[in-house]
């Protein structure tokens, strides 16, 4: 994936489709292709699609002269492309653009040319042109909803982005990049993230994809001051409903004391590996949860799983 957006980074002519889930660093990839290693000082401009009232879409892209309508600035405005020059022009929710306005965003980026709303000027732009989705953008194509042509063209330089979940080699990589960014910006001691932590923050699924992993550190580092990681900063930020598991007597905390005994003794060892097993069964056989709901180190809990693999 980012061996795709260092090649496109050195071909700015080709236009790019980012596809992937919410919150799968989409706007980060694309960050990747414009900056490249950091040479690069051109402006990086973004357009949310959706959030940009169909009426008003060619006037912010285009820029319009003054005149052009009325309740528009009276000295005219500049658009998206002209403040991006030789940049680039991010259109994230692309999906979300109007039919008719994505007949015109094709001409662009085929014909490197376009007019302002109300002029007459022919106007040439060199922006490299990036566009995001977490839509089934096929399916729209299918439906209609997204022009065909446009499509195929943007489809050039596709990239898809899995899930977090599916590349659990970026986790690691991607939380100490969000590390040494945030602890800069709040001035915190924190240089790594600790053994232990990493575990838990490799093996968890991260159904927030990107977005979840980042306001993860930066919770830590708001609440904590230290110089590593540990597992005790990151209780509380895997949440039940977040893809965290939960045993479903959750909200009944155990009490030793409301335990009935039976009459005719109790085989201690057995009732513990029985809750070793069902705890680790709940948790999916991912060891690093079930340590922390049992409250033991993950050494201790591997020293119990022998005696349940010696007891069969």
């Amino acid at each position: 994936m980012f061996r795709k957006a260092e090649t496109l980074h050195l071909n700015p002519e080709v236009p790019v489709l980012i596809v992937g889930e919410t919150g799968t660093g989409k706007e980060l990839v694309a960050h990747v292709i414009h900056f490249g290693n950091g040479d690069v000082v051109s402006p990086f401009v973004g357009i949310n699609c959706a959030a940009i009232a169909p009426n008003l879409f060619e006037s912010e892209i285009f820029s319009y002269e003054p005149g052009a309508f009325t309740g528009g600035n009276p000295k005219g405005q500049k658009g998206k492309l002209e403040h991006a020059q030789n940049g680039t022009l991010f259109f994230d929710e692309v999906t979300e653009m109007p039919v008719e306005q994505q007949a015109k965003l094709l001409r662009i980026i085929q014909e490197r040319e376009y007019y302002r709303v109300g002029g007459l000027k022919r106007l040439v732009t060199r922006a490299r042109f990036i566009c995001a989705t977490n839509q089934d953008i096929g399916c729209m194509v299918e439906r209609g909803t997204f022009r065909k042509d446009l499509y195929f063209r943007l489809n050039i330089g596709a990239i898809r982005i899995p899930p977090l979940s599916e590349r659990r080699e970026d986790i690691l990589p991607l939380a100490a990049l969000f590390l040494q960014q945030i602890r800069r910006q709040k001035r915190t001691r924190f240089q790594r993230i600790g053994p232990t932590a990493g575990r838990m923050l490799a093996e968890y699924d991260w159904p927030g994809n990107v977005r979840e992993l980042k306001n993860t550190i930066e919770r830590v580092v708001l609440y904590f001051d230290d110089d590593e990681v540990r597992p005790e900063h990151l209780a509380g930020c895997f949440q039940p409903g977040s893809g965290e598991v939960v045993p479903a007597n959750a909200s009944h905390p155990f009490d030793p004391a409301a335990l009935e005994l039976p009459a005719g003794g109790m085989p201690l060892n057995g009732l513990i590996l029985g809750v070793v097993k069902k705890a680790l069964s709940i948790y999916k056989g991912n060891q690093t949860r079930t340590a922390q709901y049992l409250g033991i180190s993950v050494r201790v809990l591997q020293t119990y799983l022998k005696k349940v693999v010696s007891a069969r």
